[in-house]
């Protein structure tokens, strides 16, 4: 999908990021990589602390570019979408993290115990780098962002 038909479906809108913004969403992500490595939770926690991490990074590149997900109607979903259209570089963690989506979906409203250690370690490493991916992307593309 791309910006055009993004806004005219309604997923985004336009609104300029601050640098106090993307400072402030750069510190929630670490927050939460952090709380995702605490070895006393469940993996199914464990997993959804990295979803959240990835999700604000991904959240970060789309508002870097001017545009705000919107939360109504999907908005994880909106902002996987949103990734893709913000650089083709991140089509494919796009897909990944919105395959994520689901899995987090199901262990927070249908049933407890879904994720395993493997699946949320990977997710771990998956965001270990997609961290340093958009903290490149920054100071490539918006350096007066951080």
């Amino acid at each position: 999908m791309t910006w055009k038909q993004l806004l005219a479906e309604n997923r985004i809108t336009a609104e300029p990021a601050s640098r106090h913004e993307i400072q402030d969403l750069r510190g929630v992500v670490r927050r939460n990589i952090a709380d995702a490595q605490i070895n006393g939770l469940s993996d199914d926690g464990r997993f959804s602390h990295a979803y959240d991490a990835a999700r604000i990074l991904a959240n970060i590149v789309v508002r870097a570019t001017g545009h705000r997900v919107k939360g109504d109607g999907g908005g994880h979903y909106n902002t996987f979408l949103a990734l893709k259209a913000a650089d083709p570089a991140f089509e494919k963690m796009a897909v990944y993290l919105d395959a994520c989506r689901r899995k987090r979906n199901n262990f927070l409203y249908e049933r407890a115990n879904i994720v395993s250690y493997t699946e949320m370690e990977e997710l771990l490493w998956h965001v270990s780098a997609f961290s340093l991916e958009v903290d490149a992307w920054l100071k490539k593309r918006h350096p007066h962002l951080i």
